[in-house]
């Protein structure tokens, strides 16, 4: 039986692209209009051509600031991960639980970034914070305005308390979708029940977290912005 293409069915997809295009593709044509021209004010601009782009990449700070975000990414990487594997193995997979842990999972992510920073801007104080309560009684000079390594490691607990959810909910959503079937054949193929649970659970988890490192660290602003406006 053959399928009957009907393209008038992209108009349905029209508004959505036009939503889009008026959301993110034209403040970004924007940014690009304006990153290739200077002004001195009176909105009066003047053609800089990639004067802005030469100036950056000769920068030695712009370097050492990619550097910096690398190693960020690659900490918070090789700590969420695992840790959300863990615990989305450890969820309940059926009864009043599901929804309970489904709930307090997803409450980081519900929080916008920028709030995020102020609640941990408040939280690693050590006058009125439990954090930076804690770690001055457990002895530490904590004092993530005063010491770079403490704001270092202040942003990544930060980083990994507001995503490590989305890494539990993404291996979650896979071991959720794995169909009983697979099981069955790795059964009959005379796999022990644990070669059973790592191969099949690791075939479908691991595109799962490829999708996660692969996007969040790269595609979503709001991870690199927030460690600036909790800064701030």
């Amino acid at each position: 039986m053959e399928k009957t293409w009907n393209n008038k069915a992209w108009f349905l997809v029209l508004p959505v692209l036009l939503l889009v295009a008026f959301s993110a593709v034209i403040p970004l044509m924007t940014v690009v209009n304006y990153s290739v021209q200077d002004t001195f004010g009176n909105n009066e601009f003047f053609w800089a051509g990639t004067e802005w782009f030469k100036e950056v990449l000769a920068s030695n700070r712009f370097w050492e600031s990619m550097a910096r975000n690398l190693l960020f990414s690659a900490i918070v990487l090789l700590v969420e991960i695992p840790l959300g594997i863990l615990i989305a193995l450890n969820m309940p997979k059926r009864g009043i639980g599901v929804p309970i842990c489904l709930v307090f999972m997803s409450l980081p992510l519900l929080i916008p970034w920028n709030v995020v920073g102020t609640i941990w801007q408040l939280f690693a104080r050590t006058d009125i914070g439990l954090f930076g309560s804690v770690m001055t009684s457990l002895g530490f000079d904590y004092n993530y305005g005063r010491d770079t390594l403490d704001a270092w490691f202040t942003i990544v607990i930060m980083d990994v308390w507001h995503w490590t959810s989305l890494v539990v909910l993404l291996c979650y959503a896979g071991l959720m979708s794995i169909p009983d079937a697979y099981y069955q054949a790795a059964k009959i193929d005379g796999a022990s029940r644990d070669c059973q649970e790592f191969r099949v659970r690791a075939c479908i988890m691991g595109m799962k977290e490829t999708t996660y490192g692969a996007t969040e660290r790269a595609g979503y602003p709001g991870r690199d912005i927030g460690p600036t406006a909790w800064r701030g």
